[in-house]
């Protein structure tokens, strides 16, 4: 909300010792009494003249001083010949993930916008509140080195950006290792030759690759998600330079996503999940799909994760090969959720007290026997666990953990 006074509380604060922390609890507690019952006016001047350039890792914050939106910028501006030039200059104003872009000149815009307007606004992206336009979405897309059929996905995955239910502000600023991953249905996935086999998720595929990455670029460009910045991931994550698969319908022995969903088989879509990187499940023993949901109930069943705090969903992508036996043992979709739910149970010994105490005040529902002892549900509903099938051959399957405090965002590609 423009205008509205914001009270600044120092973050993270896990490695402060407890008097400091009550020391800012109480600052933070003046300064927000203050800002509720001063003057309008003088709080306004009181912003202005404390006003502080963001931060940056990088030598110059940005070509446009510290104004993130820059509504007054210009669309195109002087840029050296040289590649490499373009490349340093694009780096150092953190317009960049870190790997060399592909410029985004005049001509090459013009076509990859395709005729659409490059004022029209789809929304405002988190943290940052940068205008998600035509033009910029295009800019992104082919500094992503995306081909010109990337924008139907791209305007897609840009409106899934903006549905609250993904939260991400969140994803966006967290200290959690997440990124904004992409699944692909529909007749699209054979169009731009999107991979939904044989490392679907890994490197090798020019739709895959470059269609993640634009969504990185605009998550950054857009968003404002420049790490150290606004980005204040501890560890990162390598899914954060790119997290694009298609879901292999054909291996699909159920309905694929979308289809669950509601959509027509016929209409392609891209899913948008705030996610970890995928976790392998390698079980190549399992002859029946008790056994082999056994053992990605096991991978799932990780006790720091953030799923088990925020109870939210988690995301299952069968390889082809374990769907198969899985279905042919007689299981449903539904009857794999609950199985799972009924099987993903942490062990106590795992938790630390840190962790008991928040499922004791907050989530009481999910101990099992007297205080836990017999551990701590994953799910309390089964339906929080999706299943996709992707991948190629081979008896693996992957877990993917979400930031717990999301829900996945799926959008139709017009």
């Amino acid at each position: 909300m423009p205008g509205l006074p914001i009270a600044l509380v120092p973050h993270p604060v896990a490695e402060l010792n407890p008097a400091l922390v009550k020391k800012i609890a109480a600052e933070a507690t003046d300064e927000i009494k203050h800002i509720l019952t001063a003057d309008a006016t003088e709080l306004a001047t009181e912003a202005k003249a404390r006003k502080v350039r963001r931060k940056s890792n990088f030598q110059y914050g940005s070509l446009f001083e510290d104004d993130f939106n820059a509504p007054g910028a210009p669309a195109i501006f002087e840029a050296p010949d040289d590649f490499a030039d373009i490349n340093r200059d694009f780096y150092y104003r953190n317009w960049t993930d870190g790997l060399p872009i592909v410029p985004p000149k005049p001509d090459s815009w013009t076509k990859m916008l395709g005729g659409r307007d490059p004022d029209q606004e789809i929304g405002l992206i988190e943290p940052g509140l940068g205008r998600a336009t035509m033009g910029n979405i295009a800019a992104n897309a082919i500094m992503a080195g995306c081909d010109n059929s990337a924008m139907p996905v791209l305007i897609a995955a840009v409106k899934g950006l903006i549905d609250p239910k993904l939260n991400l502000k969140a994803l966006q600023s967290t200290t959690h290792p997440c990124t904004v991953a992409m699944m692909i249905n529909g007749p699209i996935r054979v169009d731009m030759g999107i991979n939904s086999g044989t490392n679907a998720m890994g490197q090798g595929t020019k739709a895959n690759a470059t269609l993640g990455r634009a969504l990185r670029l605009i998550l950054i460009n857009v968003g404002g998600g420049i790490p150290g910045v606004l980005d204040r991931s501890t560890m990162g994550t390598p899914a954060k330079f790119s997290f694009c698969f298609g879901e292999n319908e054909d291996a699909n022995p159920w309905e694929p996503l979308h289809v669950e969903l509601g959509f027509s088989a016929n209409q392609s879509t891209v899913t948008l999940i705030g996610s970890e990187a995928p976790h392998n499940v390698n079980d190549h023993y399992g002859e029946t799909g008790e056994a082999l949901l056994t053992s990605i109930a096991g991978v799932m069943s990780t006790a720091s994760c953030n799923n088990s705090k925020y109870n939210y969903e988690y995301i299952v992508a069968l390889g082809p090969e374990h769907a198969g036996v899985i279905a042919n043992s007689g299981f449903s979709k539904q009857n794999v959720k609950e199985f799972l739910a009924e099987k993903c149970v942490i062990p106590r010994h795992f938790a630390s007290e840190g962790w008991m105490y928040l499922f004791r005040e907050r989530q009481a529902d999910r101990l099992l026997g007297p205080d836990g002892i017999d551990g701590i549900k994953l799910f309390s509903n089964p339906n929080q666990i999706v299943i996709a099938v992707t991948g190629g051959s081979g008896r693996h399957s992957a877990c993917i953990p979400t930031f717990g405090n999301t829900q996945m965002v799926t959008v139709a590609i017009d």
